[in-house]
């Protein structure tokens, strides 16, 4: 429909509106609406009104009743469908857009919805791009928010040249000023600056002053002092929000959880306090599935399993096929998969521990059992399936049939992992299924994914070089699961020049090494059934080289050394000597290892963000008393998987340098309270220095964790090591002493 047409029809609603009430007529003949125009656009008036207090229990009510009275307006079902995007229903958004598009394709607000269902679905790039026709069609505050929130996560240049570009009268728009705060929060991390953060304060603090009947204002603020440790601010900010919008789930869940999770209040103060603000919640707010799930999530978090699980029936029973009860589903399958881990650090993470190993049973039926609910939709099959892929493949035995399947079930549903999906996934279906070209082809078809996947991360590396490393690496991967699969199939020449290729891309590929040794090795029997006898030395020695390379190339258990002593003890008819030889290749690897570590110092290094931290007994740490000591500051947190596995290499490390008067050791953790840090060292007995982060990782550029600075005594950061290290107290301890050598060869 050309432009002037539809301009046409809204010129002809609005004189429909201004006669229905002396005509008494409606569309099709049929009888007049049960309301006036002016309800009409009271009703309007009241979502918004929910928009701003994100009283969405509420509004989805109020919108429900009059969505049923007014089916054909298109803005009223657009604001409609923005309380059900509160509430995180995905399916029902794409029905209210739906709805408005049967009437007229192109009508703004049925574009505007649609869009939004698009970004519930996270396809910002279809959401951005349909946004943008109602925008041009007519241009409303909704509409401005709306693209300027989907821009965001396709282009973010392109989201803040739009912004600048908007006229001053939209500019002043609540939905554009929030949307202005929002980029600027946004913009610390792309563009690197964390002095973003104070022009986003700014904002929002300027939003609260000119919209002091809007409750994001107040929250967004809260949240700020929250993680400023300001609670004095955090306090007053949500007692302002809660006078505003008592009936807010939103705002009443960030104020249980910062009363639960702050030092605000004595711990035996706070669930009484956060049960008293439930009880108000539930005056002032309709009895919905949506508060309902709110409070069963704060009980959990408090560890009253108990009353979390009565709310939770009460959302199955209300509404068993809905959203709320898929959460449901999900979160008892987590619990099972929750409990393994903790018998796993218990018992050890082992099939052979009865502990575990019954576990792991409990796992797999909690998967089957969620993915035979009615769920509401697939988003979280792939985490289902990927839980159930974890389990069965730490069985022993391992159910062949059953990891098939999960595989299957991995591929199709699973992407957020692809490493895993289309790695590791096929490469454990290879090994203990009949199924290994089954394998092959869902690596290739998940090499798009792969690709795919790299891309949105391209802006986690600092240089291309990095980038393009990486990605060698993860096309290798994929690579060396159609080589294995080919050598399982029994096709050795396939499998070579497949895997030979992997390595090309590359070299460090522990995986590759091994893979490539095994057929090397096969190689080698088919030579000698040949009776080429300098063919069976040649493919023999390729093999051990393959292995040699891959030695010591990772954490963790590594096939390379097995299939090296194997070798070894093929070759030479007896394990005799192999102590020697194995001591001979470790010390080579750790040669190597130091020089690649040296080899990384920073010649020309800066300073680093000044710091005045805190240790856990409140005792203050400022940077300035470094000056003159070498220094290590690591940052970590207990959320952090990696940072843990290496924390008991890091103990001893710490333990090395500890009255060293030159060497100041200092972890940084950015955990949420003192008492989450303080229950995970008590619980594993370590007692290094934690330092607590008030901000400070973000404000200096922190992008990863672990993330460890070697800092010389001018101030300078030499060396930064990311990620976890493969001997970390030797590998550590390098890097200090070549500081300490620095500074005495002056």
């Amino acid at each position: 429909m050309k432009k002037r047409s539809r301009q046409s029809r809204r010129i002809s609603g609005l004189l429909l509106v201004g006669i229905l009430p002396v005509l008494g007529a409606c569309e099709g003949g049929g009888p007049p609406p049960g309301y006036t125009p002016e309800e009409l656009e009271a009703a309007k008036a009241e979502l918004r009104d929910h928009r701003r207090l994100r009283t969405f229990e509420a509004g989805k009510l109020f919108g429900d009743e009059w969505v049923d009275r007014a089916p054909h307006d298109a803005e009223l079902r657009a604001l409609y469908a923005y309380q059900l995007v509160g509430w995180g229903f995905s399916k029902e958004v794409h029905e209210q857009a739906d709805a408005i598009l049967a009437d007229d394709p192109e009508n703004p607000w049925g574009l505007y919805t649609k869009a939004y269902a698009h970004l519930v679905d996270r396809d910002a790039e279809l959401a951005h791009a349909m946004v943008w026709q109602a925008w041009e069609a007519s241009p409303q505050p909704e509409f401005a928010f709306l693209y300027l929130r989907a821009l965001m996560r396709v282009d973010f240049e392109a989201a803040r040249e739009f912004l600048e570009s908007l006229g001053e009268e939209a500019r002043g728009w609540p939905e554009v000023l929030r949307m202005e705060a929002e980029i600027e929060d946004r913009a610390r991390y792309e563009l690197e600056d964390p002095t973003w953060a104070d022009s986003m304060r700014a904002t929002w603090a300027e939003y609260k002053e000119r919209f002091p009947d809007h409750v994001l204002g107040y929250t967004r603020l809260a949240n700020e002092a929250y993680n400023d440790r300001r609670m004095d601010d955090w306090t007053s900010l949500m007692e302002a929000a809660l006078e505003l919008a008592p009936g807010s789930s939103e705002v009443r869940g960030q104020h249980w959880r910062g009363l639960w999770m702050s030092e605000l209040l004595p711990r035996e103060e706070r669930r009484p306090a956060i049960e008293a603000s439930m009880a108000a919640y539930r005056k002032a707010s309709p009895e919905t599935v949506e508060g309902l799930q709110s409070m069963a999530t704060l009980y959990r978090q408090m560890e009253d399993e108990e009353r979390a699980a009565e709310l939770e029936a009460q959302i199955v029973e209300r509404d068993p096929a809905g959203y709320h009860a898929s959460a449901v589903y999900y979160t008892e399958m987590s619990a099972a998969r929750d409990k393994l881990y903790e018998i796993g650090e218990e018992h050890g993470h082992s099939a052979e521990s009865p502990e575990y190993g019954a576990q792991l049973e409990v796992v797999r039926d909690a998967v089957h059992d969620y993915l035979a609910k009615p769920l509401y939709n697939d988003t979280y099959m792939g985490t289902a399936y990927i839980s159930l892929y974890g389990a069965l493949r730490a069985m022993d035995p391992i159910p062949a049939e059953e990891l098939a399947e999960a595989i299957r079930g991995l591929a199709e549903h699973e992407r957020l992992n692809p490493h895993i999906t289309f790695g590791d996934a096929p490469l454990a279906m290879i090994d203990h299924t009949p199924y290994a070209l089954e394998a092959a082809d869902i690596a290739r078809a998940g090499a798009r994914h792969v690709y795919e996947n790299m891309k949105e991360m391209r802006d986690f590396y600092d240089t291309e070089g990095e980038y393009d490393q990486s990605l060698r690496y993860s096309v290798s991967s994929i690579y060396d699961v159609i080589g294995w699969a080919h050598f399982k199939a029994g096709h050795a020449e396939d499998a070579r020049h497949t895997l030979e290729r992997a390595l090309a891309l590359a070299e460090g590929n522990r995986d590759v090494r091994y893979h490539l040794g095994q057929v090397y090795e096969q190689l080698a029997v088919e030579a000698e059934e040949d009776g080429g006898s300098e063919a069976v030395t040649m493919w023999l020695d390729q093999a051990e080289d393959s292995y040699i390379a891959g030695f010591g190339a990772s954490r963790g258990e590594n096939p390379n050394e097995a299939a090296l002593e194997a070798l070894y003890e093929r070759r030479n008819g007896s394990r005799e000597g192999i102590e020697d030889y194995l001591a001979t290749l470790d010390e080579r690897d750790r040669t190597r290892r130091r020089e690649r570590i040296m080899e990384s110092r920073m010649e020309d290094a800066e300073g680093y963000e000044p710091f005045e931290l805190a240790r856990l007994d409140g005792e203050m740490v400022n940077s300035a008393n470094l000056e003159g000591k070498i220094a290590v500051l690591h940052f970590w947190g207990t959320w952090c998987g990696p940072c843990v596995v290496e924390l008991p290499e890091y103990q001893e490390f710490d333990e090395r340098y500890r009255e060293d008067p030159e060497v100041h050791v200092f972890s940084i953790s950015n955990d949420e309270t003192n008492e989450i840090i303080e229950d995970f060292l008590a619980k594993n007995n370590y007692d290094f220095t934690v330092l607590v982060d008030d901000g400070y990782s973000e404000r200096a550029g922190v992008r990863a964790w672990p993330t460890t600075w070697f800092v010389d005594r001018d101030g300078h950061v030499r060396f930064e090591a990311i990620g976890t290290a493969l001997r970390l107290d030797e590998e550590f301890s390098w890097r200090v002493e070549a500081l300490r050598e620095d500074a005495d060869s002056h």
